[in-house]
């Protein structure tokens, strides 16, 4: 028994030594690429379920949508997009640490009709390792030369790259200062990238109540402070329409993407190029909204792209809080994964 115990100091600091060994390779060679297929059901949604006929609403023309679900525990919980010049290619990210990938398909009159080649890819930090419970709840997604994501409990932005999508480590992007005056679990909502190395960056929330949100828009360096306002217009217990996503519009206008619960309810509203300089209160305008009998749920995402033909789609994608963040269950909630295309008309 002596012997045994007198031998443990030493395969205790042994063990240490190892694990500092490997801690250290795991930065300097991180582990491959994790990345996986995951089984998808696709079905198509129509705009408006009681009305099969209805085609629009205000100058978005509807141009199909897709329900998405998966046995895996792993999906759901998609929180911002990017689709590729070619509208080809989806890249998404969930609020349960993980990058998604997929292959868009389209019908001969262009309208969405499925979604193929699905993939996972567990984010990283900076050490190599996947996110831990509370450092994984990815908001926000601006796809360049990187793919910078935005994080909202710890208000953080972390750049992978592009090819392979959402690959680590990742690098720490600079941030503005006050992050920290948004509200818990109102974090780094709303992240765009304005087309000249600038990005807009918007809290959903702020700590305490407040008409307002804040925003910024700059670069690492130089930001300056906005306030972006809130509506309040029918929301139960006073609840407004909050701020998810935006995305730049062939034209310099910003299109933002905000989200009313409970009642559920979205609507976009557009930022003009103008607007987004100097330091006053933005002023978005509203041009639709997406409320019951419409088919909506809890919309995170937006995104904006011109075709061939010269026109302006915009996809839209929902969060039904349903991934599981420990890969291991899920939950059976009633909310979807929506992904639905419009055209934005005139």
């Amino acid at each position: 028994m002596r012997a045994r115990r007198s031998r443990l100091p030493g395969l205790v600091a042994l063990a240490a030594a190892a694990s500092a060994v490997f801690a250290a390779l795991a930065v300097l060679f991180p582990r491959p690429h994790g990345e996986s297929r995951v089984e998808l059901d696709v079905t198509p949604v129509a705009l408006d379920a009681s009305d099969p006929t209805r085609s629009g609403v205000g100058p978005l023309r509807y141009l199909g949508g897709l329900c998405l679900r998966s046995p895996d525990p792993r999906f759901g919980g998609l929180s911002d997009l990017r689709v590729s010049p070619d509208g080809l290619r989806l890249l998404a990210i969930s609020d349960c640490g993980w990058g998604f990938t997929g292959r868009l398909a389209y019908g001969v009159d262009g309208n969405l009709a499925g979604l193929t080649d699905a993939r996972l890819v567990e984010l990283t930090g900076a050490d190599g390792r996947p996110l831990a419970v509370g450092e994984d709840d990815a908001e926000s997604l601006v796809a360049g030369d990187s793919l910078e994501v935005g994080f909202e409990g710890r208000g953080k932005i972390l750049a992978y790259a592009a090819e392979p999508a959402f690959a680590g480590p990742p690098r720490r992007v600079p941030t503005p200062a006050g992050l920290s005056a948004c509200g818990w679990n109102q974090g780094l909502e709303t992240m765009a990238d304005l087309g000249d190395g600038r990005r807009l960056l918007v809290c959903e929330g702020r700590r305490g109540a407040s008409v307002t949100v804040p925003a910024w828009i700059g670069r690492a360096g130089s930001w300056a402070a906005r306030e972006y306002p809130l509506l309040f217009d029918r929301g139960w217990a006073e609840e407004p329409f909050r701020p998810t996503a935006a995305t730049r519009l062939p034209d310099g206008d910003v299109l933002v993407l905000e989200r009313r619960f409970p009642p559920v309810g979205a609507r976009l509203v557009r930022l003009s190029a103008v607007s987004l300089d100097g330091r006053e209160l933005l002023e978005p305008h509203e041009i639709a909204r997406i409320e019951a009998p419409l088919t909506v749920d809890n919309f995170e995402g937006v995104e904006a792209r011109r075709d061939a033909a010269g026109r302006t789609l915009v996809y839209l994608v929902s969060d039904d809080n349903n991934c599981s963040k420990t890969g291991s269950s899920r939950g059976s909630g009633l909310q979807r994964t929506l992904l639905l295309l419009f055209s934005l008309e005139g």
